[in-house]
């Protein structure tokens, strides 16, 4: 799956890139059946608080009649999952990484995230590049690809087009006690802005972005789910400028390793 120059100047210039059937329809399959698994009691020892339950089900604020119903993510399932585990070296998402930031490729903070029906969950306005500490910020990218059908209905990515050209912004917690641990938002950028884009995606379908783009989901208010893996990664010749959050665990996905580096 190689990108052509018009596809990689688009990334250049909005920061962002839609590609079309990064997973087979038998990928997508297995993932949200293992998931399903994982969601109904198949969880490994010791890897219960990689289930992470939507706050407003953890508080009793919403009631759900199905546990992956009350999920926000699957944390890192391919540390502990056998079918999970590949995921990040999947060599379609790759060879896209690979047009974007180079041969050396390093592969971290694997996620499954549910937006479910019932749960008007939304993430506001944020660039990825506030949670990491190492860059620079022109090698690091994070992919989104659908399991379900995405839309503005069921809660799909909307991104602002060419904000990766802004320095890094501040970031608050939004206000309120229902707010999913660890969700920022960027200061300034509250609710929808002029120009964002809302990706319509088929399952199977993915979004690449740059890590300073600024990028949101809105709540789910259809009947459908919205499901969607996620991994980030980064030139494998990218620095530390700080401490690294232990829980991003890079892991060397194609190429090389570089002495000093992640």
């Amino acid at each position: 799956m190689k990108l052509t120059d018009a596809q990689r100047k688009h990334y250049e210039d909005e920061g962002y890139l839609f590609v079309k059937g990064v997973l087979t329809p038998e990928e997508v399959g297995r993932y949200k059946s293992r998931a399903r698994e994982l969601a109904t009691g198949a969880i490994p020892p010791g890897a219960e608080k990689m289930l992470v339950r939507d706050v407003r089900v953890a508080k009793g604020e919403v009631q759900v009649d199905d546990p992956e119903k009350g999920l926000w993510k699957l944390l890192q399932p391919d540390w502990y999952d056998s079918v999970f585990e590949p995921y990040p070296a999947t060599p379609a998402l790759l060879d896209v990484v690979q047009d974007l930031v180079g041969p050396d490729i390093k592969a971290f903070l694997t996620m499954m995230i549910y937006k479910p029906p019932g749960v008007h969950a939304d993430h506001p306005f944020h660039q990825d590049s506030f949670y990491f500490a190492f860059g620079p910020h022109d090698s690091v990218l994070g992919s989104w690809v659908a399991l379900d059908k995405t839309d503005v209905e069921n809660g799909t990515l909307v991104v602002l087009p060419r904000s990766h050209k802004l320095d890094l912004i501040d970031h608050d917690t939004p206000r309120g006690d229902l707010v999913n641990f660890g969700v920022f938002g960027a200061q300034g950028y509250e609710g929808s802005q002029p120009g964002e884009v809302a990706l319509d995606l088929e399952p199977g379908d993915g979004a690449f972005f740059h890590s300073r783009l600024l990028h949101r989901t809105g709540p789910n208010v259809s009947t459908r789910h919205r499901r969607v893996m996620t991994v980030h990664f980064a030139s494998a010749k990218c620095k530390t400028d700080g401490g690294v959050l232990p829980q991003l665990k890079f892991r060397l996905v194609r190429g090389q390793e570089y002495a000093g580096c992640i």
